[in-house]
């Protein structure tokens, strides 16, 4: 039978079928069909499809991947860029950014030889992105990133951008590496020169000046900031959940009685879909309410923790941090609902919580020594010590 018919059988009982999982094992034979025909774009096609009925980003990436190793086979060029740009944005929504890089540099490489073909302006909103996650790796040194900042500066500036979208990075380097002065005098620079079409949206401006003054001590002023933002209603993907998590978590640290109020209703931005980007800030309202409602704080565990799994270097050290409140008194302690890929599961639940402190507090620790040997500071064993003592 011509393969070309098979694969529209198939795609008739697909559209007939209203079980995902029998959809996904007939998309699976028809890409098996495609890929033993060396029919390049019918596969990539079904691999689309396929994509659609899976609700983890992972899997999703798994196929994007498997396309652009497609793409590459056949030379083409064109749909090998475009799926690269997918699976970088893709990747952002999780808490890992493991193939972004080497996606990005081809990417960069492609618009350097190919002007002809491709638009440098494309790439720059995901390079951005990617100059962030390449300062939360520990991995990446210190000259990479100056030179990654200065490479990202320049595309910028010599597509007719200004400073927007280059401040998104040089903030989180300044945070990083606990320059919070440095920090504040780059939002006044940032909102001094304003927005341009590379700056984030609004609500992550506005949320990015909140954190940077919760973290100077200046809790008043973000909380005059966050009526602002409430009374503009400025909202995306991230905002307000972010911001509500950050103002749970830095208030509840000062001693604030506004804390309270912000976790509740991050409590309720939570119930919404997000997806494993989130597993920092919901680490924050796991700290919080390891002080106030352990039993809640339990859950949240239960249901959250595995997204930390192999997550990139500064989320992994900031939920093991954040994680290290609820397990500081050594005792019993029953966890039913935790995964299986957790590195010491035990089917009956019950573990000794002084070993999942000592897991978290020498992920910390190890951390804190290689960002630390990077940056060129004492930042990060600086936080540790601050949480630290305050258990």
């Amino acid at each position: 039978m011509n393969y070309n018919l098979e694969i529209q059988r198939l795609l008739i009982k697909i559209s007939q079928e209203n079980n995902s999982s029998e959809r996904k094992l007939l998309l699976g034979r028809a890409i098996e069909i495609a890929d033993d025909n060396n029919d390049l774009f019918e596969g990539i096609d079904l691999r689309y499809q396929l994509m659609e009925e899976m609700e983890s980003a992972d899997e999703r990436i798994s196929l994007l991947k498997q396309s652009i190793q497609l793409a590459d086979s056949h030379n083409e060029i064109q749909e090998a860029f475009d799926l690269r740009i997918q699976l970088i944005e893709e990747e952002n929504d999780t808490s890992h950014c493991t193939d972004s890089f080497s996606a990005m540099a081809w990417l960069l490489e492609a618009v350097d030889n190919y002007k002809e073909l491709f638009n440098e302006e494309d790439i720059l909103w995901q390079y951005k992105w990617l100059a962030v996650s390449s300062i939360d790796n520990s991995s990446i040194s210190y000259q990479q990133i100056q030179n990654i900042l200065q490479d990202l500066k320049t595309r910028l500036e010599n597509n007719g951008f200004g400073l927007g979208g280059y401040f998104v990075p040089e903030l989180m380097w300044r945070e990083n590496i606990g320059d919070i002065h440095g920090a504040m005098n780059i939002i006044k620079e940032r909102d001094r020169l304003g927005r341009d079409g590379m700056s984030d949206c609004e609500a992550c401006e506005q949320n990015a000046k909140i954190k940077i003054k919760l973290l100077n001590g200046n809790f008043d002023e973000a909380l005059s900031d966050m009526k602002e933002m409430q009374m503009k209603k400025l909202f995306c993907a991230e905002v307000p959940f972010n911001t509500y998590c950050n103002l749970a978590y830095y208030l509840n640290k000062g001693n604030r009685p506004e804390a309270r109020f912000y976790f509740n209703k991050a409590l309720e931005e939570l119930k919404s879909d997000k997806n494993t980007s989130a597993i920092s800030d919901i680490s924050k309202l796991i700290n919080y309410s390891a002080e106030h409602n352990k039993q809640l704080a339990i859950s949240l565990f239960t249901k959250y923790a595995h997204w930390q799994l192999n997550a990139e270097d500064k989320i992994s050290f900031e939920v093991s941090l954040n994680f290290l409140k609820l397990f500081k008194k050594d005792e019993d302690i029953e966890l039913e609902n935790l995964r299986p890929s957790f590195p010491f599961y035990k089917e009956n639940g019950l573990y000794r919580t002084h070993v999942f402190f000592d897991y978290y507090k020498k992920i910390a620790e190890d951390l804190a020594y290689k960002f630390d040997a990077r940056n060129k500071t004492q930042n990060y064993n600086k936080l540790l010590l601050e949480e630290l003592s305050r258990l």
